[in-house]
C-alpha cells in the first residue's frame, strides 16, 4: 500500500546518501500535503545534521515519480502529495486488495459467562471486542479458532440444584415431570446466592451437590448436563443479538480431565511447593519480591512489587480457577497446537493471567515459541461514572441493555418519521452498542450515554449505517456504469486518502489488539464521503465520464464501509 511504498522510496534514498537509519511516513493532518515524513528531526539529531539540510538531501536522491510529489518544508519536514495518477493507483489497489495468508494460528478465548446466571453488561465488552478481533485476524489472513469457554463446572449450578431441592422440586426436574427453563434457573440462582450467605447448612449442601456432579455422580451429573444445555441455548440467543459466534462452545468441564496431569507436571519438574498446606508455584521474577526490612521479629514479612505465588491446589486438595486455566492451555496445545493463545477479560484479572502465563512457560505447558496474550478491558459505566444500573438501581442484564437501546432507537426513528421493522431497529441498536464500545481504547473505562450513542449524527454507529444506506440508495438508482478511478477533485481525493487510512487502521488494530483505530478511520471516511456528496452532484451529473468516476467512488466507498462494519460485527440495513 501507499504508506509502505513511500517508506521504501525514502529509505532507498537515505541509503544512497550513506544513511542506515530508517525513515517513516504518516498520514498528514495538514491541508498542504497528504503524507508527511518527520524522521529528519530524530535522524538529524543522531547524525548531527540540520533536519532541513537532511530532508533536502533525501528528496534530491528520489527520482521523479508519477505517483508522488515531494517537497521540503522548514524546519525539516518532507511533505508528500499524491498526483492524479497516484490517487488512481491507490484507489485501484484498495478496490483489489487481498490479504496474504498468514502461517500463524490464533486461538482466541472470549465471552466466558458463568452458566446458571443471567448474562449482565459486564460480559458485553468481552463479546464485542473478542468477536471483532477474531474477524480482524481472519480478514488479515490468519487461521483463527474461537472459544466462548463457559464457567460451567462450579458452584452456581450446585446452588441452583440446592435451591430446587429445598423447594422440593429437584426430583421432578431431574425426572422431567417439570420442564427445566431458563426462567426457572434465573429465579433459583439469585435466591440461592443470597441464602448461602445466611444459611451455612444450605451452602454446605450446595457444595456437596457441586462435588456430586463434578464426580459424575448420578442423577446429578445428568441433571448438570440439562442445566448446561438450557443455559447454553440462552447464551446463544444473546450472541445472536450481538452478532457473535464461536467455533467451540467448551467450558471448564472440558479442562477438568487434564487437571491431575498438569499438577503432576509441576510436581515432577520441582516447580510446586507446599505453603500452609496448599500447593503453589513461584512465578515472581527478579525485582518483584524485594523484602521490606522487618521492624520486629514477629512482624509478617512484606515485599516491594509483590508477585504472589500461584496457588494450583487448595489445602483440602481442591482445584482453583487458575488450575483449570492452565489445564485449558495444556489441552488446547494438545488438540489444536496454536501459535498464539489470546484471552479477553476485564482488567481485574490482569495479575492472574501474568501468573498463569509464567507458570505455563516455566513448566513447558506452553512451548517457548508460543505467544500468550491477555487483553484486559476497562468497564462500561453510566453517566455518573459508576457501574451502569437500571433506573431502579439494579444490575442490568445484557438483554435489558439491548432492549433499552432498542427503545431509544425506536423513539428516534419515530421522531424522524422513518418506517421501520424489528430487524432495522435491532441493527441500528447493535451498531450503536458496538461502535460506542469499540471506539474506546480497550483498557480504558468509558461512559455509556444512550442518547449520544443512538444519535444519527456525529461519531456513532447509526451515522455510519446512515452513510452506507445513502450510498446504497444512490447506486440502486443507476444502471450499469464503467469503473473509473481517475478521480480529479479535492473532495474525491480526500475520500481516497481516508480509504487508505482505513486500510492502514487494520494493521494498527492488530498490533494494538483493539478496534478504536478502525472506528476512528471509518468515521473519518464517512465524513469525507459526506463532504464529497454535499459538494458534488452525482446522479444529476450530465458528463458520463465524470458520472462514472463519481459512481465508482460510491461503489468503492460502500465496499470498504461494508468490509469495516463486518469486521466490527455490525450489520448494514438496506435502507434507513
Amino acid at each position: 500500500m501507499t504508506k509502505e511504498n513511500l517508506e521504501k522510496l525514502l529509505n532507498d534514498a537515505a541509503k544512497k546518501c550513506g544513511i542506515s537509519e530508517s525513515f517513516s511516513v504518516v498520514f498528514s493532518n495538514m491541508p498542504v500535503c497528504d503524507f508527511q515524513c518527520n524522521s529528519c528531526f530524530s535522524v538529524g539529531k543522531i547524525l548531527k545534521i540540520n533536519p532541513f539540510d537532511l530532508a533536502e538531501k533525501i528528496v534530491e536522491k528520489i527520482k521523479s515519480n508519477e505517483c508522488f510529489e515531494f517537497a521540503v518544508a522548514r524546519p525539516g519536514f518532507i511533505n508528500i502529495n499524491l498526483t492524479e495518477k497516484g490517487v488512481e493507483k491507490l484507489a485501484r489497489e484498495i478496490f483489489e486488495v487481498k490479504y496474504p495468508k498468514q502461517s500463524e494460528h490464533i486461538f482466541i478465548d472470549y465471552g466466558g459467562p458463568n452458566l446458571g446466571k443471567a448474562m449482565h453488561i459486564g460480559h458485553m465488552r468481552s463479546f464485542n471486542i473478542g468477536e471483532a478481533l477474531k474477524r480482524l485476524y481472519r480478514k488479515l489472513g490468519y487461521k483463527v479458532t474461537s472459544d466462548i469457554f463457559f464457567g460451567d463446572w462450579g458452584l452456581p449450578l450446585g446452588l441452583i440444584m440446592a435451591m430446587l431441592e429445598k423447594e422440593g422440586t429437584l426430583d421432578k426436574y431431574i425426572s422431567g415431570q417439570l420442564p427445566l427453563t431458563i426462567e426457572v434457573m434465573n429465579r433459583a440462582y439469585p435466591q440461592a446466592n443470597k441464602l448461602k450467605e445466611l444459611d451455612s447448612s444450605f451452602n454446605a449442601r450446595a457444595q456437596t451437590l457441586t462435588l456430586a456432579f463434578q464426580n459424575k455422580t448420578q442423577p446429578y451429573y445428568d441433571f448438570w448436563k440439562k442445566l448446561r444445555e438450557v443455559s447454553v441455548a440462552e447464551v446463544k440467543k444473546v450472541c445472536k443479538l450481538l452478532n457473535a459466534d464461536f467455533d467451540l462452545w467448551k467450558g471448564e468441564s472440558d479442562a477438568n480431565d487434564y487437571i491431575d496431569t498438569v499438577v503432576k507436571i509441576f510436581k515432577e519438574k520441582g516447580l510446586a511447593r507446599q505453603s500452609e498446606g496448599a500447593l503453589v508455584v513461584d512465578v515472581a521474577e527478579p525485582g518483584e519480591q524485594i523484602p521490606i526490612p522487618k521492624k520486629t521479629e514477629d512482624e509478617v514479612q512484606r515485599y516491594e512489587n509483590p508477585m504472589p505465588p500461584l496457588i494450583i491446589q487448595k489445602s483440602n486438595g481442591g482445584d482453583l480457577y487458575a488450575t483449570s486455566d492452565i489445564a485449558t492451555i495444556y489441552y488446547r496445545n494438545k488438540l489444536y497446537n496454536p501459535d498464539i493463545i489470546q484471552y479477553l477479560t476485564d482488567v481485574r484479572q490482569s495479575q492472574r493471567f501474568v501468573q498463569i502465563f509464567r507458570a505455563c512457560k516455566k513448566s513447558g505447558i506452553s512451548p517457548s515459541t508460543q505467544q500468550l496474550w491477555h487483553t484486559a478491558f476497562g468497564t462500561m459505566n453510566g453517566k455518573d461514572g459508576k457501574a451502569f444500573k437500571t433506573r431502579s438501581g439494579g444490575n442490568v442484564s445484557l438483554l435489558e441493555l439491548f432492549e433499552m437501546v432498542q427503545d431509544k432507537v425506536e423513539e428516534k426513528l419515530k421522531q424522524n418519521n422513518v418506517d421501520f421493522d424489528a430487524g432495522l431497529k435491532r441493527k441500528i441498536a447493535n451498531s450503536a452498542i458496538k461502535f460506542a464500545d469499540l471506539s474506546n481504547v480497550v483498557e480504558k473505562d468509558y461512559i455509556f450515554d444512550i442518547d449520544k450513542f443512538t444519535s444519527f449524527e456525529g461519531k456513532t454507529g447509526p451515522y455510519i449505517l446512515y452513510t452506507a444506506c445513502r450510498i446504497k440508495s444512490i447506486l440502486s438508482k443507476t444502471q450499469q456504469f464503467d469503473l473509473n478511478f481517475n478521480f480529479y477533485s479535492k473532495e474525491q481525493k480526500n475520500v481516497v486518502i481516508n480509504l487508505a487510512r482505513l486500510q492502514q487502521s487494520y494493521k494498527s488494530a492488530f498490533y494494538e489488539r483493539g478496534l478504536s483505530s478502525i472506528c476512528h478511520a471509518l468515521f473519518e471516511l464517512t465524513r469525507a464521503f459526506s463532504t464529497f456528496y454535499n459538494y458534488e452532484k452525482i446522479l444529476a451529473e450530465d458528463d458520463k465520464g465524470k458520472r462514472d468516476i463519481k459512481l465508482s467512488l460510491c461503489k468503492l466507498t460502500l465496499k470498504e464501509i461494508i468490509s469495516a462494519c463486518d469486521t466490527l460485527a455490525i450489520e448494514i440495513p438496506d435502507k434507513m
